[in-house]
């Protein structure tokens, strides 16, 4: 369906203005302030009814009525406004049944028609809000399949860069802690204290020394007993045997008495003496063998604190590799995450690349348009360039309502110009172009023909 028809009566700044169409391109020329882009508004209002504000200053009501259609089907879109109502109240009828409606929703599902100029298309350049919008536009025209993936790659992107920012925040709180339990380790450390020393052996042996040492005492006292012992026995025998002499003269009766009890005493303290050196030489042995392995010579304390000097370093280095091995962990996982992402988005980029878009190079990243490899933005692409990327996607955008309308067509450039209108022949579609001609007073709509 083309634009056939248009009337407008007090349509902003527009008294009056009549036009048939049956043609592919036509240009809206003259001054500036004569109603050029008015026209633009008002097809677009009508095609859509999105609008704002339309009757004329001054002016009490006014009209605005379209034709729209093809060869099957027409209809009749008209917009009456009064001062009371300036928005208007839009109805639409079909020519062929009569049948007519007022709602707006109704319109939109019969022409389903994308609104916007190759002006206003280049200006949502300039903004993030704007590079959104025209992203929607282009992925309107992807496959639904592939729009449908790629919104599912998108929530899941999202879902995982909300999730890589919390095991970032984790990866750099880990990796702090990490750290700081590592002070002061050096490499060697790490693996010089790698492992933890079994002080058991250790402490079986001092406690086992600790009695050892006490029992050396013990003998050593005994030794110096017995031979204090020994010492005596010379004295001993010496009060013995005057003991004995004096019994014999005392008591020579009690010779046999005494003499038996000198022998006895005599035995008696042989058997002692006898006692005593076995005890003695068993004294001197054991002490023989406990010098070969005096634990008063070894340092037991020392080897035990050197141990736990070890243990507490081995300890350190112990937490240091567990918070360490949290902080790689993370850093794994928000590696795996980053992967995933790229993996997602080079799914996402070939879904973009294989699906064909209208326009040659035109592609598009989470942050705008591409074109050639080119972000899509004023100063990297030239404006002829966005309002031909413009033209063509209102054309790929509306197979139902073959209109494209483009303002400050005069900004194009012969070659760009010529290019859109071949495009809108090619594919059957009808273009209003507005031109700013100085010195031309009248409005002035005309089509295009080749000898122009």
């Amino acid at each position: 369906m083309i634009v056939k028809k248009l009337e407008l009566v007090n349509f902003q700044v527009i008294k009056e203005f009549n036009a048939d169409f049956d043609g592919n391109v036509y240009f809206i020329t003259g001054d500036n302030e004569l109603g050029k882009s008015t026209v633009l508004k008002a097809i677009g209002a009508l095609l859509t009814g999105n609008r704002d504000a339309v009757l004329k200053n001054g002016e009490s009501k006014g009209f605005a009525k379209m034709i729209v259609g093809d060869d099957g089907e027409e209809y009749e879109v008209e917009l009456k406004f009064t001062k009371a109502n300036p928005r208007g109240t839009l109805s639409i009828k079909s020519k062929t049944t009569g049948m007519k409606n007022d709602n707006v929703s109704m319109l939109q599902k019969i022409f389903g028609y994308t609104d916007f100029d190759a002006v206003e298309f280049s200006r949502w350049s300039e903004t993030a809000e704007g590079r959104r919008k025209q992203i929607e536009v282009v992925k309107a025209l992807l496959p639904e399949n592939v729009r449908k993936r790629i919104a599912e790659i998108d929530t899941e992107v999202a879902g995982l860069k909300t999730e890589r920012t919390g095991v970032n925040r984790d990866l750099k709180t880990y990796k702090s802690i990490s750290d700081a339990a590592g002070q002061g380790l050096t490499t060697e450390d790490l693996k010089t204290y790698a492992k933890l020393k079994d002080i058991t052996e250790l402490m079986r042996e001092q406690q086992e020394n600790a009695q050892l040492i006490e029992k050396a005492k013990t003998v050593r006292s005994a030794l110096a007993q017995r031979a204090q012992q020994l010492e005596e026995i010379p004295a001993r025998m010496e009060a013995a045997k005057d003991s004995y002499e004096k019994a014999i003269e005392a008591a020579k009766k009690a010779m046999a008495m005494a003499e038996q009890t000198y022998k006895e005493t005599v035995a008696q303290i042989e058997a002692e003496k006898s006692d005593f050196e076995k005890r003695k030489a068993n004294a001197e042995n054991w002490l023989a063998k406990y010098e070969e392995n005096n634990p008063e010579k070894l340092d037991t304390a020392e080897q035990l604190r050197k141990a736990e000097e070890h243990n507490k370093k081995a300890a350190k280095v112990a937490d240091y590799l567990t918070k360490k091995k949290q902080a790689d962990d993370k850093r794994a996982e928000a590696e795996k995450m980053d992967s995933d992402i790229a993996k997602l988005s080079a799914e996402r980029e070939k879904l973009i690349s294989s699906a064909k878009l209208p326009i040659s190079g035109l592609s598009f990243t989470d942050d705008g348009l591409v074109l050639n490899d080119v972000p899509f933005i004023a100063g990297k692409v030239s404006d002829s360039q966005i309002m031909e990327v413009a033209a063509k996607l209102i054309i790929a955008s509306n197979p139902t309502v073959k209109v494209f309308r483009i303002a400050r067509g005069e900004s194009l450039g012969e070659k760009r110009l010529q290019a859109i209108i071949d495009i809108a022949k090619k594919n059957g579609f009808q273009g209003f172009i507005e031109e700013v001609k100085r010195g031309q007073y009248d409005l002035i709509v005309e089509e295009y023909t080749e000898n122009e």
